[in-house]
């Protein structure tokens, strides 16, 4: 009976044991999985708050500008549509901005199903009023909302006094207004993702009229008692994330238990399991925050820090480089043509340059400087204590070589290259986002310079941004005002100083300004489009010179025009200067378009399409500025051109360089060899003259001959300048032309 007893008792010691070990490792377990899914909730929180702060902020920034421009004009704010147009498409997030003058709304953009707001007293009529006189009250900006609007949709309303100076005093000008909707700010997270694995989420405030909880945004899903919160500073109040994910921990008790009380067999390896769980635990979560830390500040794809962790290096290096008296520079650089290569090979492929990309990048500096990829295909490099700007030139050109060099993809080799903008601190500025924005408009102009290249910022660019702002205003009016007129420049033949053609250049009266060449102004034109516009005038006015010369009765020369790259991207452009012909009854021979090398070698395929459209209907065609776009023989053998033009930087210095003389002898050797026409431009010495003449080349323009000539000047050109230097005598040979041979 003892032994019974015994039995029984080691028995239920032995029990208790198991299931006391089996509860205990439960327990743990339970605990390590509740901490690890706090840790994670506390990041993704913090992640998306972080989000919706700098969207919000970014989008509120759209009435600081507004609110400038103002204060620039002194309230006569003019073109607002535009100028709102280019905010909202830069800044993106803003569905409308408006200008109240005196609290009361007078420019809306857009304009459609916004019209009710026009006159809209804020100061008096508004339900959100008491925001509008808190911020002329704080002269800051203050938000209103988020409410439902009229438009039947929940957004808010930030509101941005502004305050003009007046003979030494500040007075009330009016409000800049931002109108945001919720749902597209909210848009700019990852709330809906996080939502479809089982995260809910609300978005509440203290009701500014209650001081009741307020919660304007929630998942479908509730929330679960584990939650984590996080505030969102925003305008004259805080916003308040709050998220849970929602798990079931019952399943693994009901094991755990389960396996404790089934069988005293494992009880050693249960002992052992339990002696073993805590570290394994905590090398779990030691891995698990050291995947969401590397999330949270590092690009997913590339490895390189992303935009928020760059941005608090960034601003981590100015406060140390200001303490120690050093100095840093921020590149900001873009790909060339990545756009190009990633939608004909793939985003397989086009992830694979990026990855490739950042290597090179890493590669090209310190270990000590901070490479960061901020999004699609831009980067950003802070070079740390540098000397000199001319350090960072050095390492900038340095980095446009590396990135230069072909990368292997899944079937073939890639080039891509980069445009780099310098900005330097503290000269340029003392904080990440004036850093940032300066590095910006660097690499900008970097790009307008050309491919491969590198810029540093000054305070220039930004009065060259309006000025460029300015000059499309004036070019807009120019074509309404027909302001714009055409020179002629004659084509004359080397072989017998006949006129064969001329060539129509643009001029501009500006008014204040006086003629101006399209160096002045073409690259607005091309970058806002104008040029399209402008470069049908220029065809047309053309057709009308050929008019006029068939008036005379006599012989009419053709008339060639210079196409933009922009026109050659239109894909009716073939059939709006079919019309045009048609219409002025101008017949197609008579008119040449002429293509630049460098347009031809930007995209060869849609060039040949529009050639061979133009061709079709009797229109001639050249190349110009041949020499500067490195087009191949292959290449010119498939375009049915009529001639080709050496660029005029080969005929500059051909009585003294022997380079240039055999470039263009090997060009005009070769063209003919097609059965293309060549023409020399830039002739303006006699010698010059004579040596192209020797070397074959079919016809010649420049000053020798003569200068751009006006409508009636060109009408009564007979080319007797042109005949006189060609047939007169060749310096060095008594007998004149004869000596030519």
């Amino acid at each position: 009976m003892l032994k019974v007893r015994t039995s029984s008792l080691y028995t239920l010691l032995a029990f208790v044991c198991i299931f006391a070990a089996g509860a205990y490792y439960t327990h743990l377990s339970l605990l390590a999985d509740r901490k690890e899914q706090l840790l994670l909730m506390e990041e993704v929180v913090g992640v998306q708050a972080g989000a919706i702060e700098r969207r919000l902020t970014r989008s509120l920034s759209s009435t600081y500008i507004l609110a400038q421009e103002v204060r620039r004009s002194n309230g006569q704010f003019r073109d607002f549509d535009k100028f709102a147009e280019e905010v909202m498409q830069t800044l993106g997030g803003v569905s409308n901005l408006q200008l109240a003058p005196n609290g009361i709304t007078e420019k809306t953009y857009p304009l459609e199903g916004n019209e009710k707001g026009i006159g809209h007293n804020l100061l008096q009529s508004d339900q959100r009023k008491k925001e509008a006189w808190q911020a002329i009250r704080s002269k800051t900006l203050t938000l209103a909302g988020p409410f439902m609007l009229v438009q039947g949709r929940v957004g808010m309303v930030g509101r941005n006094p502004v305050f003009l100076e007046q003979n030494g005093e500040s007075r009330f000008w009016g409000f800049a207004t931002a109108l945001i909707y919720l749902d597209d700010l909210l848009a700019f997270t990852e709330l809906d993702q996080l939502q479809q694995k089982g995260y809910a989420f609300t978005l509440s405030r203290l009701h500014p009229d209650t001081g009741e909880v307020d919660v304007f945004a929630r998942s479908p899903g509730k929330l679960d008692e584990q939650r984590v919160s996080k505030t969102i500073r925003v305008p004259n109040g805080e916003w308040t994330l709050t998220m849970s994910r929602p798990t079931n921990f019952t399943l693994p008790v009901v094991l755990g238990m389960t396996l404790s009380l089934v069988t005293a067999l494992v009880f050693a390896l249960l002992i052992r399991r339990i002696l073993r769980e805590p570290e394994r635990l905590r090398e779990l979560v030691k891995q698990q925050t050291a995947q969401l830390e590397q999330l949270a500040f590092n690009d997913d794809l590339t490895g390189l820090a992303n935009r928020r962790f760059l941005t608090e290096q960034l601003e981590q290096a100015i406060l140390h480089s200001r303490r120690a008296g050093e100095r840093l520079a921020l590149m900001y650089l873009d790909l060339d043509d990545f756009k190009r290569i990633n939608d004909s090979s793939g985003h397989t492929d086009g992830d694979r340059l990026l990855i490739e990309v950042g290597r090179r990048l890493r590669a090209a500096v310190r270990k000590t400087d901070i490479v960061g990829r901020l999004g699609g295909d831009e980067f950003a490099v802070v070079l740390l204590n540098i000397k000199s700007a001319d350090n960072a030139r050095r390492i900038a050109e340095s980095i446009i070589a590396s990135i230069s060099r072909p990368v292997s993809l899944a079937q073939h080799e890639a080039v891509v290259g980069t445009s780099i903008g310098i900005t330097l601190a503290p000269e340029d500025g003392t904080s990440s986002d004036e850093l940032l924005r300066n590095a910006d408009l660097a690499m900008y102009d970097s790009k307008r310079a050309g491919k491969l290249q590198l810029s540093f910022y000054n305070p220039v660019m930004q009065e060259q941004a309006l000025h460029s702002v300015r000059l499309e205003k004036e070019l807009r009016l120019a074509l309404e005002q027909q302001q714009f007129f055409l020179v002629y420049q004659p084509v004359v033949s080397l072989t017998n100083g006949r006129v064969e053609k001329f060539e129509a250049l643009l001029r501009w009266h500006q008014p204040g300004q006086g003629v101006q060449s399209p160096g002045h102004f073409i690259a607005v034109a091309e970058l806002t489009g104008l040029i399209v516009p402008i470069g049908y005038w220029v065809i047309e006015a053309a057709c009308g010179f050929v008019q006029r010369q068939m008036q005379t009765g006599r012989t009419v020369k053709p008339v060639a025009v210079n196409l933009s790259v922009c026109q050659l991207r239109e894909a009716s452009f073939a059939e709006k200067v079919q019309a045009l012909l048609a219409r002025l009854k101008v017949p197609p021979e008579l008119l040449e378009l002429e293509i630049t090398e460098s347009m031809l070698m930007e995209n060869v395929d849609l060039a040949m399409v529009l050639i061979e459209n133009l061709k079709r209907l009797g229109i001639r065609i050249s190349i110009d500025d041949f020499g500067t776009g490195y087009s191949s023989l292959s290449q010119l053998r498939q375009l049915p051109v009529n001639a080709l033009k050496i660029d005029r930087s080969f005929i500059r210095e051909l009585e003294t360089s022997p380079v240039d003389q055999q470039m263009v002898e090997a060009i005009t050797a070769m063209v003919h060899k097609l059965g293309l026409r060549v023409v020399a431009e830039g002739i303006e010495t006699e010698q010059q003259m004579w040596l192209l003449r020797d070397i074959g080349c079919d016809h010649g323009q420049g000053f020798l001959f003569a200068r751009p000539l006006a409508l009636e000047q060109a009408l009564q050109y007979r080319g007797h300048d042109a005949l006189r230097a060609i047939t007169g005598a060749r310096p060095g040979h008594p007998c004149g032309a004869a000596a030519a041979g």
